[in-house]
């Protein structure tokens, strides 16, 4: 009750103004041994407890530009569509069905690396000598059990980038991971990522039970593709130890540095704009939140801002001149 109540209080106060937000997330991320346990989203699983027909979820898509041959990017909580009554596999097939042979799906396989700490020493730990190790197959990821479940298939293809991976199947899903590592410190949403593959050949993202943009990770190609990133220091270098099949290579790439997407995103401004410009679309399908964006229409709404470095909002002494 207590977190729902302070939740309320943060979205209608970051509604107001995104330097608001932006404070409010200083004061929690500075603080976060002791506001972490106020966190709504945090050890609280949302089960959807209501039966719903899935296939009216595919009307749903079907009527909203996802066709045979669509690229589709899916963001989702199994446990929203647990009322639908099908397995993770069942839901996979569903969603590979409707896109056809010629389709592919992708799903984000996130990984958690438990060299990098708990949650309270993410701002703080140093990472610069540490070598995670990411084996491709086997590293288990933290996405959702729809993707963990399409990284079972046989048929699958896995991006070797230790960050932000993804896993696809389809026509074009070995094409978008085969050259992810390419590069002199390559980021996980540069010019050779699966991001910026899908971005290429407009893919739409769709969100299955999650909260847009929160989980709209190809945003970051805006800021992994742009040359003149207008936020000084902006990437941290990492390295990695890349298990796959029979092979080992290390490879050093550069991340985001945690501050910028934990302090200055101002996550509830981006959603609210996106709405506004009809780039996010949002609606309640068989009581669950449905979302879905077409990749190329997001990206030319960013590289158009006149707000520098957004959707991040940064003291003016960040900004390159």
């Amino acid at each position: 009750m207590i977190k729902r109540c302070l939740n309320n209080i943060y979205l209608r106060l970051s509604q107001i103004s995104p330097r608001i937000e932006v404070i409010i997330r200083k004061f929690y991320w500075t603080n976060i041994v002791k506001t972490s346990r106020f966190n709504p989203r945090r050890n609280n699983i949302f089960i959807n407890p209501t039966p719903i027909n899935f296939d009216k979820i595919l009307l749903f898509l079907k009527n909203n530009e996802v066709k045979k041959g669509s690229i589709i990017i899916v963001h989702s909580s199994y446990d929203a569509l647990k009322g639908s009554g099908l397995s993770p596999e069942e839901i996979n097939d569903k969603l590979l069905e409707l896109i056809g042979n010629e389709g592919t799906l992708v799903m984000p396989a996130i990984i958690k690396y438990r060299e990098e700490g708990k949650i309270e020493e993410y701002l703080t730990k140093n990472l610069d000598n540490i070598v995670c190790t990411y084996n491709v197959h086997k590293s288990k990821i933290i996405s959702g059990l729809l993707p963990y479940t399409l990284k079972q298939r046989g048929d699958c293809f896995i991006s070797r980038f230790p960050l932000n991976p993804i896993v696809a199947v389809g026509k074009d899903a070995n094409k978008m991971i085969e050259n992810n590592l390419e590069g002199i410190y390559p980021t996980a949403h540069g010019p050779n990522s699966s991001w910026k593959y899908c971005l290429d050949h407009n893919a739409i993202v769709i969100g299955l039970g999650v909260e847009m943009p929160r989980y709209l990770t190809i945003t970051h190609v805006n800021e992994d593709c742009t040359k003149n990133w207008p936020i000084r220091n902006w990437y941290r270098r990492r390295k990695f130890k890349i298990i796959y099949k029979n092979t080992t290579i290390y490879k050093e790439v550069l991340e985001r540095k945690p501050i910028w997407g934990t302090m200055y995103l101002a996550e509830n401004k981006y959603r609210k704009d996106l709405i506004i410009n009809n780039i996010l679309k949002i609606e309640k399908v068989e009581g669950v939140e449905i979302s879905i964006i077409e990749s190329t229409r997001l990206m030319a709404f960013l590289r158009n801002h006149p707000h520098k470095g957004y959707p991040y909002y940064v003291e003016s002494k960040h900004l390159t001149s």
